[in-house]
């Protein structure tokens, strides 16, 4: 185990030097030149020290742990998102204890084991609607000077119905809006004249809209009824679904009409799930980078707990070109000969 003094000896500096340099809210008075700060940070990183911030906290009075409340779905996207939190937490010396739930009831509980155990800050990615005893549990945390990071609020839809403004709660989300656009100027440049889009996101299915009409695309929501002549009159026609289970039933019912995915129709789905890869074709989808979201959420969380201002963000999605748009067939478990597009 790396200590403070094996760091100074390193760098033959003083032990209170490297001290302060690695503590998140030193004292106003103890000044490190910018230069030797990142100088110990590098090399504390580089010799594998990580800090007992338990122990530290517990000299005060309270506890390091961050609790997590996050979707009660196995999938990449929340697997990612737990696997970044888990890497910064670590690599930053806070310990976790995950919750998992779909619904405000699951939320109130959360809620009622964050009040009975001792922690220094709340990461949750809220659910669609909170009843009035969740709400009023919430608002009393805040009150109370809990620090509370919320993760996808805005891409996921619920901005309106978790319409929480404190200073002591930050949001971080994935921008849905750039992903859609993205989707629609690949389109574009696949010379697709006419595209249609699924309506389950508003958020996306409105960007993307508006983006395919800055580009003069022809441009309207997805009529099966219409698509067979419109392929005839405008192949490639460009398809855009809100979601990867959207994307693979389109691409289901499209083969089962004899209407080739790829060249006929160019195919564009959100989310990236690990299933893309593997369909036939493989699936075009807009990347959520969940796993970077989930290390950036809690380097921002930390910053809060330790008193620093933090503001609300978004994390830019990318575009996996896999064959359903023109791209080709990744080979199994390389994701790099993907295309890649920001």
């Amino acid at each position: 185990m790396v200590r403070l003094i094996d760091i100074a000896n390193e760098l033959n500096l003083n032990v209170s030097v490297v001290s302060r340099a690695l503590n998140p809210a030193p004292d106003k008075n103890a000044v490190i030149k910018a230069e030797t700060r990142e100088l110990i940070r590098t090399t504390a990183a580089k010799m594998g020290y990580r800090p007992n911030r338990q122990a530290a906290f517990l000299k005060k009075g309270g506890d390091a742990t961050l609790l997590c409340y996050l979707p009660g779905s196995a999938d990449r996207l929340v697997a990612d998102l737990m696997f970044g939190i888990s890497e910064a937490a670590a690599r930053e010396g806070f310990p976790l204890t995950f919750f998992n739930g779909n619904n405000t009831e699951d939320f109130s509980k959360f809620l009622e084991q964050a009040t009975r155990n001792a922690h220094s800050g709340l990461l949750t990615y809220p659910p669609g609607k909170m009843d009035d005893t969740a709400r009023e549990a919430f608002d009393k945390y805040l009150e109370q000077g809990g620090k509370v990071l919320v993760l996808n609020a805005v891409s996921n839809a619920i901005k309106n119905k978790f319409n929480i403004v404190h200073p002591n709660l930050v949001r971080l989300d994935v921008d849905d809006a750039y992903g859609a656009a993205l989707a629609a100027k690949h389109l574009f440049d696949q010379d697709c004249k006419v595209v249609r889009y699924a309506e389950n996101y508003q958020l996306r299915s409105e960007s993307f809209a508006n983006c395919a009409s800055s580009h003069n695309m022809d441009c309207a929501p997805l009529d099966w009824d219409e698509l067979p002549e419109l392929v005839k009159k405008h192949s490639p026609v460009g398809i855009f679904a809100t979601r990867d289970a959207d994307g693979f039933n389109i691409l289901n019912k499209l083969t089962a009409m004899n209407i080739k995915v790829g060249s006929e129709v160019h195919l564009v789905s959100f989310d990236d799930h690990n299933q893309c890869v593997f369909s036939i074709p493989s699936l075009s989808s807009v990347h959520q980078p969940t796993r970077e979201e989930g290390r950036r959420a809690v380097e921002k969380l930390i910053n809060m707990i330790f008193g620093k201002k933090e503001v609300d963000e978004t994390i830019k999605p990318y575009l996996m070109v896999r064959e359903s748009s023109g791209g080709n067939r990744p080979e199994p478990g390389i994701r790099a000969s993907e295309t890649i597009i920001y």
